[in-house]
């Protein structure tokens, strides 16, 4: 009877074995399950991926807004103009997979300043091939340059790896007729390399480099892996599953990242502007405050002041004329009043605090409107300017028609009008030591004239009454009196 079962439960569970096999079979036939352990890609997907494709998406970095930021700084601190021109930043590390060059990125993080930087770029075969085909190129010089490059490479400084597997058997040990085998496994891992970039700054002119402006910056590149896997047999046949995922940071981002910081704070340490708030989290320069610090105990007590009320400018601080040279007794108080209200020992630590307080909006308005009311003072400048020379012109064309006509004495005060409008013009005043030389000559005739004519006087009693005469013509006080030129002395009656 014993028997008679055994053999009955083999031919059920053969049976299972049958129609499962055959469920299986079916189910691995049809098309969808085919294509999906097939890895089969479809049409729909690959037009799913046609329009990702024509959709482009803007590349940002985490350093956009730090750049902005920092344009913004420039202007609020009234930093002049300046054109920047690179090297080639090279790759100078033995890693093949990393770009030959990452200046096409610093230019671009150059750009994201803004107008207070102009970059300048470095490309001697196209101006070359321009100017040998007839191009007028006009270059603009840069006033520094940026020079570095990628220094190192560290490839996978640190790496762990975990991994874990289970698998089970029940067979006849277990009571069982058949064999069934089973199992799971885990598998994770994770790795970090570093890149260096380095970047200094040179001076044009000189082809030198500037003391302290450099910057050594590195990151991190992470790598991890995760995967798992189960399986099932029964009497040897069965299935297994795998699945992992390994993810890892890309080299050409992470250049990318450097370079835009990089940027940022070697030119922060040119301009001498605290760069770090730009970037949240940022730590202070150190060494910067301690140099602006030592530079400034170092100026004058007039270069002192006009540095603070620069910066109290930029505040906003009522009582501040920048414009004006020295300092005042109120501008003084307005001084020792902002020390006590910042709680600063000294000039130098006002001026620290001044300097790294900055309102930026609120500068950079103060400059603009600055900027207008001196653009206004110019154009009302060249305005009476032009209207100066109008009447100069005007007054010379008069004077040289009466000079022509004879009429010297009115030519004459035509000219000395013009030399007044415009001191700095040597026509007129040559003009009227011309005619003072005429008028004197003519005087002198007519006094020769009418001593000869006159009636013989007695004869002088001493031998010196012959030089009389010569000493008439510097006699006439009011020729002597409307003569003597000096366009400088407005309040003189002619």
């Amino acid at each position: 009877m014993s028997g008679k079962n055994i053999k009955s439960s083999k031919n059920f569970w053969a049976a299972c074995m049958l129609v499962t096999g055959i469920s299986a079979a079916l189910l691995l036939c049809s098309c969808s399950v085919v294509d999906w352990f097939s890895g089969h890609v479809s049409d729909e997907e690959v037009k799913d991926m046609d329009k990702d494709l024509g959709k482009a998406t803007q590349k940002q970095s985490i350093y956009d807004e730090s750049l902005k930021k920092f344009g913004l700084m420039l202007e609020a601190y009234n930093i002049p103009q300046i054109r920047v021109q690179s090297k080639m930043i090279k790759n100078e590390t033995a890693e093949k997979d990393l770009p030959d060059s990452v200046s096409g990125m610093l230019s671009s993080a150059v750009n994201k300043i803004g107008s207070t930087v102009i970059y300048v770029p470095y490309d001697p075969n196209y101006v070359i091939n321009e100017t040998t085909t007839g191009g007028d190129i006009k270059r603009a010089l840069p006033k520094v340059v940026i020079a570095g490059g990628i220094t190192e490479f560290d490839k996978e400084l640190i790496e762990k790896k975990r991994e874990l597997k289970s698998k089970a058997n029940v067979g006849d040990n277990f009571g069982s007729n058949y064999q069934y085998d089973g199992g799971a496994g885990y598998k994770a891992g994770s790795g970090i390399s570093r890149m260096t970039l380095d970047l200094q700054l040179m001076e044009y002119q000189t082809q030198t480099y500037l003391s302290g402006v450099q910057t050594i910056n590195s990151i991190n590149l992470r790598k991890t892996e995760l995967g798992w896997s189960v399986g099932f047999f029964f009497e040897g046949n069965g299935f297994t599953f795998d699945y992992s995922l390994n993810k890892k940071q890309g080299k050409y981002q992470a250049l990318r990242l450097l370079v835009d910081l990089s940027v940022l704070e070697v030119l922060g340490k040119y301009f001498d502007v605290p760069y770090w708030q730009c970037v949240k989290g940022a730590p202070p320069d150190a060494r910067m405050l301690a140099r602006l610090k030592e530079e400034f105990e170092t100026l004058n007590q007039a270069q002192q002041y006009a540095y603070l009320k620069e910066f109290l400018f930029f505040h906003g601080t009522p009582g501040i004329d920048r414009s004006a040279p020295g300092i005042s007794d109120k501008e003084l108080a307005v001084v020792k009043e902002r020390m006590k209200y910042f709680n600063c020992p000294d000039y130098a630590s006002l001026f620290l605090k001044l300097w790294e307080t900055v309102p930026l909006e609120e500068s950079r308005k103060r400059i603009r409107q600055h900027q207008k009311e001196q653009n206004e003072v110019v154009q009302k400048s060249q305005e009476d300017t032009s209207k100066k020379i109008a009447q100069y012109n005007s007054l010379i064309e008069q004077a040289d028609n009466l000079y022509k006509q004879g009429g010297l004495p009115q030519a004459r005060e035509l000219y000395r009008q013009a030399s007044l409008l415009l001191p700095d013009q040597p026509d007129p005043k040559d003009m009227i030591n011309r005619i003072d030389t005429q008028l004197a000559g003519t005087q002198n005739q007519v006094q020769s004239q009418t001593q000869t004519t006159a009636p013989a006087a007695p004869a002088p009693q001493e031998p010196s009454s012959a030089s009389k005469p010569e000493a008439a013509p510097q006699k006439p006080a009011a020729a002597k009196k409307e003569a003597p030129l000096n366009p400088f002395k407005k309040d003189t009656e002619w």
